[in-house]
């Protein structure tokens, strides 16, 4: 092994993987240099080689005690040589522990970790750190709705798409959904019958930079999006009309009877209202709504400080430009925000940033209030959050946190077969090395930030724990490499963050996922996500292990990308191989509305007759049910072919897909669904095969799997014909624009609403 070879390794980039070709490939010497660069560690020369090896052995070695050591309850813990002898463990609230260590079987000292879950603060002779105790899984359903095998439901909901139309304007949301519309879907979720309420990512985004709306490629995602924020339910509703005397009270009714959202026009009136709302906050909160705004502000500390003089800089860049300058463009002197520059502006401008502060206050009160009125009616589990698997380089936490993240480098996927140059997502990476050297507080930090008011936590590309494709700067996605990750200690880490927080962990497994990598989330205590168009026989069969969506690796990893607008194409993999998923397609009206669906026509006959729908009770138990995912079709769209025919127009097929064999392949795969649907239903095993969308039948099929937990999309409940996101597109698809055509209240109580739910309801619920 060459030095090169030998010091990417030792940093844990893998060199050497293989394609979805099945060919194995290499890692060039210029990326593997790249990307060690990255990472500090110059490789350009034998003698950046010998120095990047002898300090990252150096980094590595146990000779130091890390910032933080992880361990299970009762398990023996292996310190360093001078930590020898008398040592103290202290919890918060509790008594101190003193002990002392004993020699392990290689002669370093040890000690046993306590019993309880929990952080402890180590002071031993040799240094001190955190001693985290995980919990050997994270708390399951069972635990959470205190019964055993409970088969609860949900809905999944894009915050933003959601409508609460009302003559009081203070009441009525303002062209986009927010956390009052989710409040009130919550409880009207809550008390007919369901235990969560999966949410969109609701990181914060760019206040000065609206168009920016995906909410997979956030600015942070440490904090909330301001935009969500239900300012009545917090301040009042007189402080708000108030606010809102003198504003375009018609523009704003307006844009929230549009079927789309304008996010420049809407966004420009919420944050008027809210810089409004500041300026009445500053002379006339009341005590106890100042007394909440200072212990916000405290507990936050400087991470919100200095998100918040991001927000006022980026604004202040923004003047005269039709788009903001990215913080690397700034000023050198403002591109650290430690200098003196940059707080002699937050000093200069301590209002504009206050009002960023006021803002994220505001949000994060309304979000807690939604989680609230999620328990108060009755749900076990209440909102899931969703956690991004990356951030925007433009953002405030990779202008803040500059030390948390990998330089130079964004995250993307290899090359497949429908993706021949790889991908490229342009989201920032936290540095495996950073992670170490600073006791995990970064992902710690997400962690804790995205539980605070959710009863649960998705983790989108949960794979991204083990390794994450790297493309270092200016590269194409075909020269990147694989940077490992350590999963063991994150997956524990989870588990601790989940068990005080009572929370329930979902991991995004779709893909072709490595073998033992599901049996690794099982065994921690997270959950995975069982997708109905993924559920499928290998080989036309029955299969222990079913299709999911490939990523275009080798069968024996995984890479499937993270839900960003440019992301991957939607394909299913079948024993390693690539299956085409998508594409037959609609003309883009919305069905809900009453749009006429379009019709598919058996053009050609398939190849060869399609896989089977895995019945029922052959999906895996250790996962979350559902029809679809958002940027997969909704049930109206995959049964009439909308996602085939927008990747028919818009030249997002693949190279050797054509539409009509994908329309007519559809209409193969639509007569397997409807026979397996009807081998798992008598009400349905007499019907023919229907020409409109079994909406019902298809979530009763779903509800009747082993799965602990089955969530419904308000998508599927409205009938709706387009997904929230459709991969490979960024403008030419309304992604993250689309408004629910129903109101909250209308989404549970519409007649057919009623009649697609009804046999979730039946098979499932609280008792």
């Amino acid at each position: 092994m060459s030095p090169l070879s030998a010091l990417a390794a030792e940093a844990g980039i893998a060199e050497d993987w293989t394609g979805a070709d099945q060919r194995p490939r290499r890692v060039s010497p210029d990326t593997l240099r790249a990307l060690l660069s990255a990472m500090d560690l110059p490789a350009a020369s034998d003698a950046d080689i010998r120095d990047s090896r002898q300090r990252l052995a150096a980094t590595l070695s146990r000779t130091h005690l890390p910032a933080m050591l992880i361990a299970l309850p009762g398990e023996l813990v292996s310190l360093p040589p001078d930590c020898a002898g008398a040592y103290q463990l202290q919890a918060a609230a509790s008594a101190a522990i003193a002990g002392r260590t004993a020699h392990g079987p290689d002669l370093k000292p040890t000690l046993r970790a306590p019993a309880t879950p929990g952080y402890y603060a180590l002071s031993t002779q040799g240094g001190e750190c955190t001693l985290a105790v995980a919990p050997p899984r994270a708390p399951s359903l069972d635990d959470i709705c205190r019964t055993k095998h409970p088969r609860a439901w949900g809905l999944t909901a894009q915050v933003y798409s959601l409508r609460r139309p009302s003559a009081d304007v203070t009441q009525s949301t303002h062209g986009f959904g927010d956390f009052g519309a989710l409040r009130e879907l919550a409880m009207a979720a809550g008390q007919a019958g369901a235990d969560a309420l999966a949410i969109s990512p609701v990181h914060a985004m760019f206040a000065a930079d609206p168009a920016q709306c995906s909410p997979y490629s956030p600015s942070s995602r440490l904090f909330v999006n301001t935009l969500f924020a239900d300012p009545a339910g917090v301040l009042g509703e007189e402080a708000v009309r108030a606010a809102l005397a003198g504003m375009d009270l018609a523009q704003l009714r307006m844009l929230d009877a549009q079927p789309l959202i304008n996010w420049p026009a809407a966004a420009r009136l919420r944050h008027e209202l809210l810089r409004r709302l500041h300026a009445g906050f500053v002379t006339g909160a009341t005590t106890g709504q100042r007394q909440a705004y200072e212990a916000f502000c405290n507990a936050a500390g400087p991470d919100l400080h200095d998100h918040a003089l991001f927000e006022a800089l980026h604004g202040n860049h923004a003047q005269g430009q039709d788009a903001p300058l990215a913080w690397t463009h700034w000023p050198a002197d403002l591109r650290d925000p430690r200098s003196s520059a940059a707080q002699r502006y937050a000093t200069d401008h301590a209002e504009a940033v206050d009002v960023h502060r006021f803002s994220q206050w505001l949000a994060s009160a309304s979000l807690s209030r939604a989680q609230q009125a999620a328990r108060d009616a009755g749900m076990r589990v209440g909102l899931v959050a969703d956690l991004a698997v990356g951030g925007s380089p433009q953002g405030s936490h990779a202008w803040s946190r500059q030390a948390d993240l990998m330089k130079c480098t964004s995250v993307g996927a290899p090359p497949d077969l429908y993706n021949p140059l790889g991908q490229g997502w342009g989201l920032t990476a936290l540095s495996p090395a950073a992670l170490h050297e600073s006791g995990y507080a970064a992902f710690l930090a997400m962690l804790r930030a995205n539980l605070a008011h959710a009863g649960g936590l998705r983790i989108d590309h949960i794979l991204g724990l083990a390794r994450l494709w790297l493309i270092p700067d200016g590269a194409s996605p075909e020269d990147g490499g694989y940077l490992r990750y350590p999963m063991p200690q994150l997956l524990r880490l989870i588990a601790l963050e989940a068990w005080l927080h009572h929370a329930l962990i979902i991991g995004e497994n779709l893909g072709t996922v490595p073998e033992g990598f599901d049996a690794q989330l099982e065994a921690h205590g997270v959950l995975g996500m069982d997708v109905l168009w993924f559920m499928r026989a290998a080989d036309g069969a029955k299969a222990a292990e079913p299709a999911k969506a490939a990523d275009g690796d080798d069968g024996n990893e995984w890479a499937d990308g993270p839900d960003t607008a440019d992301g991957d194409d939607a394909t299913c993999g079948d024993q390693g191989t690539q299956r085409a998923y998508g594409a037959v397609g609609a003309d883009g009206a919305n069905g809900a509305n009453g749009a006429e669906r379009p019709h598919l026509t058996a053009e050609e006959p398939a190849a060869s007759p399609p896989a089977a729908f895995l019945a029922p009770g052959d999906w895996p138990a250790n996962a979350v049910a559902m029809t679809t995912t958002h940027d997969l079709p909704t049930l109206e769209g995959w049964w009439h072919a909308q996602d085939i025919l927008w990747r028919s127009r818009l030249s997002l097929l693949g190279p050797d897909q054509e539409e009509a064999a994908l329309r007519a392949a559809r209409l193969e795969d639509r007569a397997t669904l409807w026979r397996s649907v009807q081998s798992s239903s008598p009400a349905a095993s007499t019907l023919p095969l229907p020409r409109r969308a079994p909406s019902a039948e298809l979530l009763g099929f779903v509800a009747a799997t082993p799965c602990p937990l089955m969530l419904v999309p308000l998508e599927d409940l409205a009938g709706q014909l387009d997904q929230p996101n459709l991969p490979g597109t960024v403008a030419h698809h309304p992604n993250w624009r689309q408004r629910t055509p129903l109101s909250v209240a209308e989404c549970l109580n519409a007649p057919a609403s009623q009649a697609r739910l009804q046999p979730v309801r039946a098979v499932r619920g609280r008792t």
